[in-house]
């Protein structure tokens, strides 16, 4: 059971790296995409970002609590 335990907290820091591996490079595709601000893209990928920290964060309050 102890083993089971750790092995999960590591799936979810694994999972949790991740995501923020996802977040930073939502970011950088916007930064390399040349898209103008307001444009469908850099949209599409605030929201992606939006959606891994929303991730991210319920992962962090599960692991807290």
């Amino acid at each position: 059971m102890v083993n089971e335990f750790k092995r999960m907290k590591s799936d979810i820091g694994e999972l949790r790296a991740n995501l923020e591996y996802v977040r930073d490079m939502l970011e950088q595709l916007k930064v390399v995409s040349g898209a103008k601000s307001g444009a469908m893209l850099i949209y599409f990928l605030d929201l992606a970002k939006l959606e891994a920290e929303e991730r991210i964060a319920r992962l962090r309050e599960r692991s807290a609590g």
